[in-house]
């Protein structure tokens, strides 16, 4: 009991030094204070997007405050806001609307840090169910109520460099369709010289760790919704694929390897050297690897960053006889926090940025999705013209549109879970671990921590 108090006392200490960074150091801008002097209710928006994915969302929120005279909003940009959202609700200072991911979107609910939606919804014109991709919806309704409104999602393909195809001898219009091809092209792709690794053809886990992903393109079963238990360490596909993770490392004690296999250390010492992810000097865009595994937000990426790179983009290859499947895990979603100061102004810039502007014209979110490459949450607005006729971006969407997805389970414990399956596909990867050990390890782990929060959760409730 003494160990529960010092950690709220260190919270509330530390959500001070959050709203000392995060609150205005005066009134606010000269805009807000007009606002004020207009009577308006000013309501304050923590976006998980920085750069200039936050700058199109600020855009938009400029043109809210100039559509009515009712509310003001104000936009921060705070990244991933988990630790600061609860450190914000502890200090009572929560914001009244914030963007957060999917994925923990089940453990805040579970700690009553966020304020259901449904009355709102019930009464909405913009907001229908039915519009939503499924499994989208289904990442925010669960539990008997909505917790957030869907804004934009991804799924993941497959992206090569023509060029690096040229010099191996590759056809540059034809990427690799199945296991075996990937596997081929990995190995012509892999260039070594006296000098050491030149470049990568492939590793699954570059530039994201995408474990989760291929275990499902594998046909495995990770979770079963059903029981909400976790159910692959036994599950032979997730083995398999654990398996062929590791092919692409070469144990100390391997005589032979995989032509496209790399030692540890080298992966190690070519990983220093990447750059930052949004700049030229992104491995993909420098050239240092030929195949890479990213999302739609690339079609706006690389002609940022990369403009003279000649690229294509492809279903990433699943093994033979596994189900056809996308990768769609969750989306990126606005939610009003539990004890938001003005939750009725809060959902009406919601229910503003997803509502069809006059004359039919597209919504805000529909314009923000665009603006930022990202795919919108409803399938109508995903299907305009304005995402489809682009020919890659196209590519991302018929991905939701004709596969099933993969997904993050949805549960507290989510987060805990995708950080053990990367955890775990290291070891198996520096040879520390057997797929099956990992494999089984996973499914013990995360069941033994959601059986200890549904055990908090039952004492808190009694």
């Amino acid at each position: 009991m003494a160990l529960t108090y010092i950690r709220w006392a260190l919270i509330v200490g530390a959500c001070i030094v959050v709203v000392a960074l995060l609150w205005p150091t005066e009134t606010g801008s000269p805009e807000e204070r007009a606002a004020l002097a207009e009577g308006r209710v000013i309501i304050t928006y923590w976006d998980r997007h920085t750069g200039h994915e936050f700058e199109e969302r600020k855009a938009l929120m400029d043109e809210f405050n100039r559509s009515q005279d009712e509310v003001y909003i104000r936009a921060l940009p705070v990244g991933f806001t988990m630790e600061k959202l609860l450190t914000s609700i502890a200090g009572k200072t929560p914001p009244d609307i914030l963007s957060t991911e999917g994925s923990i979107l089940a453990a805040l609910a579970s700690q009553h840090c966020v304020m259901p939606l449904d009355d709102f919804i019930e009464t909405s014109a913009a907001i229908n169910p039915e519009d939503y991709f499924p499994h989208v919806w289904n990442a925010v309704a669960f539990d008997g109520h909505v917790w957030g409104i869907p804004i934009t999602t991804d799924t993941i393909c497959l992206l090569w460099n023509k060029s690096a195809f040229r010099r191996a001898g590759l056809d540059p219009d034809r990427p690799p369709e199945t296991m075996d091809e990937f596997l081929e092209y990995a190995a012509k792709l892999t260039v070594r010289d006296e000098s050491g690794l030149r470049q990568i053809g492939f590793l699954p886990w570059l530039p994201w760790e995408h474990t989760h992903m291929w275990g499902g393109l594998f046909g495995g079963r990770w979770y079963d919704p059903e029981t909400e238990r976790f159910v692959c360490g036994d599950d032979p596909n997730i083995i398999a694929m654990f398996r062929w993770m590791q092919s692409f490392s070469i144990g100390r004690d391997t005589d032979t390897a995989a032509p496209y296999a790399m030692n540890p250390e080298a992966i190690a010492a070519f990983r220093t050297g990447f750059g930052a992810y949004q700049s030229a000097n992104n491995p993909f865009y420098s050239g240092r690897v030929a195949m890479t595994q990213e999302g739609e937000w690339q079609v706006s990426f690389i002609p940022r960053y990369a403009p003279e790179l000649d690229w294509g983009v492809a279903p990433l290859p699943q093994p033979e006889g596994a189900p056809p499947r996308s990768y769609s895990p969750t989306c990126v979603l606005d939610m009003i926090p539990a004890n938001a100061p003005n939750p009725e102004a809060a959902w009406k810039y919601i229910e503003w940025f997803n509502s069809p502007r006059p004359g039919g014209r597209p919504s805000p979110a529909s314009d923000y999705s665009r603006a930022i490459s990202n795919i919108p949450c409803r399938k109508h607005e995903a299907m305009h013209e304005r995402f489809m006729d682009d020919p890659k971006f196209r590519v991302f969407i018929e991905e939701l549109l004709t596969k099933e997805p993969i997904v993050y389970p949805v549960t507290p414990v989510a987060q805990f879970f995708l950080d053990e399956v990367a955890r775990q596909r290291e070891l198996v990867v520096l040879h520390r671990k057997t797929p099956e050990q990992a494999a089984r390890d996973i499914e013990d782990n995360a069941n033994a921590e959601w059986d200890r929060i549904r055990a908090l959760m039952e004492r808190r409730a009694s």
